[in-house]
């Protein structure tokens, strides 16, 4: 077992849980109608859906390997009520949302989850990995180094070049349970390499500094 501390956390990302759809009124809210509108411009303008695209894309080629993505076209939008953290910024103090986009030309087809913010007058990106993980932004970046680092030793190890794609398939939320700073959770979160796929536990415990201790299992 390996414990890492990690990132600051506000909560996991299932937990914020209050997503919107324009349009709709959210208490507690201080963007007003008019900077409500200007998003909405701003997030269909043919320039962001342009980025939009050229990250999904670049993320599939680089984080899955998938040769020929195919960004097929978004699937849903929404405003994020509760803003999370994200690497590099913390937590934005614009708006917040999240892009969901289709993906053909990877094997199946399937869908990718993207949070969006504005900073500093540009437009931030991240991609969520597949399935059920419940890490925020923050969170799954370092989780990501952290398990990708020792699965890269187990690949070598294994027989495999240092140039072959070692890669998070997927992820699934297990269980959650409460615990003496908030609500500690596992998943398990699915590799690739180039030996074939396994399964490495993971376990998040918040502390009372708002960190996450993330234990490989």
């Amino acid at each position: 077992m390996r414990t890492s501390l990690i990132g600051r956390r506000l909560a996991p990302l299932a937990a914020v849980g209050l997503l919107v759809t324009f349009g709709m009124a959210a208490p507690g809210r201080a963007q007003s109608s008019a900077e409500e509108q200007e998003l909405k411009k701003l997030l269909n303008s043919k320039p962001y859906v342009n980025k939009l695209r050229f990250v999904v894309s670049r993320y599939e080629a680089s984080v899955n390997g998938c040769k020929a993505p195919n960004v097929v076209g978004r699937t849903g939008l929404t405003l994020l009520d509760a803003r999370v953290p994200m690497p590099g910024i913390g937590v934005p103090a614009s708006a917040q949302w999240m892009d969901v986009v289709g993906v053909k030309g990877c094997g199946k087809p399937y869908q990718r989850r993207v949070v969006g913010a504005r900073h500093k007058g540009q437009t931030v990106m991240f991609p969520y990995l597949s399935g059920s993980t419940r890490t925020t932004p923050v969170v799954q970046f370092e989780t990501m180094r952290l398990v990708l680092n020792e699965e890269r030793k187990h690949a070598t190890a294994a027989g495999c070049k240092a140039e072959d794609l070692v890669s998070v398939a997927t992820t699934r939320f297990v269980a959650s349970a409460k615990a003496e700073h908030g609500t500690m959770w596992r998943e398990s979160w699915t590799v690739k390499s180039c030996k074939g796929v396994r399964n490495v536990g993971l376990q998040f415990a918040p502390d009372k500094n708002g960190h996450v201790a993330v234990t490989l299992e």
